[in-house]
């Protein structure tokens, strides 16, 4: 026992060694955010002060003005004088609220500043926190630097700016030490993120069993990819509450003489599959299934169309005691708004992308692209059997600017049938809006009718008697019997519209 507990002992001291240099990076982290974060909220009261004061220097010019607009072409000249005086200070009043808010936002954001390059110091650190005997080659601490370069990249182009200024060794010394790294790290070349998370996802497998769901989850995954040719875009196998993933079908990451190429060579369309409550990796086997049918269809309804799309689970997807809260789509949506913007890194600007939402999906999927600041690449937003999406951008967690849809082409449909829909929206605090009342929204139908057929002619498209995405009535005790039917499966009517929109930017007529 003696000789045993000192060969275990023995053996666990790296393992020791290693969570020590976690915990310090973890704890040098918190103490930037301590600090920095306590700089930048302590600045929150005068900024709210300084705001108000604003408003009313700028309601004070305004009255200011009108007065002197009044007394311009009266007799009394005194008071005309008065009244340009007083124009003359409250323009001066405002300019003053100007400065004095313009200089506490920019106390705030050199306090928010340091608080984000602590945020990609920390992220290097943990890349490189095993990284002794990368640094101890020749090559090593150029590549750590580009580590930290990428780690403190603040948006896709610039990760894929740093990218493309790297050597090729210094490429291979990233893809070989740090594939969890560059694998989903949005900027990086799809290419190299497909081999990166294929040999962590090895490696994952290979480190198992891991227990129930993860096992079956990681099995689902080894079907699609060695089945399916789906290519692994995001992977996080260890994710709490739930591992994440993204799977994209319909690209090649070689040639067939096995040479590599752009998988996104050729591609005119990339559409994203969003889930709703209760959606997990266990789904896989019929959101893979309905992302190939979305290829298959589209290219065939359209004209010189080649699609591919992503089957995304990136986010904790709701359960019945949340689904009525933005908590689940706020988190989401953070996280979908930077896969949509490395996506419009990847492509190029002639490619339409569509991203469609089913159920609390289409929240999450609305947030992101209504929700951003920016514009994502985004072309079409696609919602079926929508629990609601967002009011607007409220100030509890997305600030007081309005959800802005602008330049996107919006499509919804709800079947008839669909009770859990329309439940969803009128419980819901915060996503009580039917899409299909947004401005320009084009609605479509799901509740069976004539399609065209995959090799021409037509066929019945059926209805979708409920909310399943699948298969499935509103409840399992309510139309569980109901087969092939959902709004994506590729029979439905639903489906077919949706390839139409995918394929010609229109639902069928």
């Amino acid at each position: 026992m003696k000789s045993e507990s000192g060969a275990l002992a023995t053996s666990i001291v790296p393992t020791v060694a290693w969570l020590r240099r976690v915990a310090s990076v973890v704890r040098e982290y918190g103490e930037a955010v301590a600090l920095y974060a306590r700089d930048a909220n302590a600045l929150i009261d005068e900024v709210e002060a300084a705001h108000r004061a604003f408003q009313d220097a700028d309601s004070a010019l305004g009255a200011a003005e009108s007065e002197q607009a009044t007394t311009e072409n009266g007799s009394d000249a005194a008071a005309a004088r008065r009244a340009t005086s007083n124009v003359d200070d409250a323009q001066s009043a405002l300019s003053g609220a100007q400065t004095t808010l313009n200089d506490l936002w920019d106390q705030w954001e050199r306090a928010y500043a340091r608080w984000d390059d602590a945020y990609g110091a920390a992220i290097a650190a943990l890349v490189n926190v095993d990284g002794r005997t990368l640094s101890a080659s020749p090559l090593g601490a150029s590549t750590l630097a580009a580590v930290d370069a990428l780690a403190n990249a603040d948006s896709p182009d610039e990760v894929a700016r740093v990218w493309d200024d790297l050597s090729e060794a210094q490429r291979d010394a990233l893809r070989r030490t740090h594939p969890e790294f560059i694998g989903n790290l949005e900027g990086i070349p799809y290419l190299d993120r497909f081999v990166a998370n294929r040999a962590v996802y090895d490696a994952t497998v290979k480190a198992g069993p891991y227990g129930e769901p993860l096992d079956s989850q990681l099995e689902s995954l080894k079907r699609e990819l060695n089945s399916f040719d789906g290519q692994l875009l995001m992977f996080h196998p260890l994710e709490e509450p739930q591992a994440t993933a993204a799977v994209m079908y319909g690209v090649r990451i070689s040639d067939d003489d096995g040479n590599p190429i752009d998988p996104l060579e050729g591609i005119t369309n990339v559409n994203v599959l969003v889930g709703g409550m209760f959606s997990s990796l266990g789904d896989l086997k019929a959101w893979g299934k309905s992302a190939r049918d979305l290829d298959e269809f589209a290219d065939a309804y359209g004209n010189g169309v080649r699609s591919a799309t992503i089957a995304w689970y990136g986010y904790d997807s709701p359960n019945l005691a949340t689904e009525h809260t933005m908590g689940s789509a706020t988190e989401g949506s953070a996280t979908l708004t930077q896969s949509l913007l490395g996506l419009d890194t990847a492509v190029s600007a002639a490619v339409t992308t569509s991203v469609i939402g089913h159920s609390y999906g289409s929240t999450t999927a609305f947030l992101a692209v209504g929700g951003a600041e920016g514009d994502l690449g985004v072309d079409r937003l696609v919602a079926v059997g929508s629990a609601g999406v967002p009011d607007g951008y409220h100030a509890g967690w997305t600030g007081d600017d309005p959800m802005d849809y602008s330049d996107i082409e919006v499509f919804a449909s709800r079947a008839p049938g669909d009770i859990v829909a329309r439940y969803g929206e009128h419980s819901s605090f915060g996503h009580g809006t039917d899409p299909e009342t947004l401005p320009g929204a084009i609605s479509f139908e799901s509740d069976g009718g004539e399609v065209p057929a995959l090799n021409g002619g037509t066929e019945y498209g059926l209805g979708t008697p409920g909310h399943a995405a699948h298969d499935g009535g509103n409840a399992p005790a309510w139309g569980w019997w109901e087969q092939d039917n959902g709004y994506l499966s590729r029979d439905s009517e639903s489906f077919r519209n949706i390839a139409n929109v995918v394929a010609n930017g229109e639902p069928l007529r």
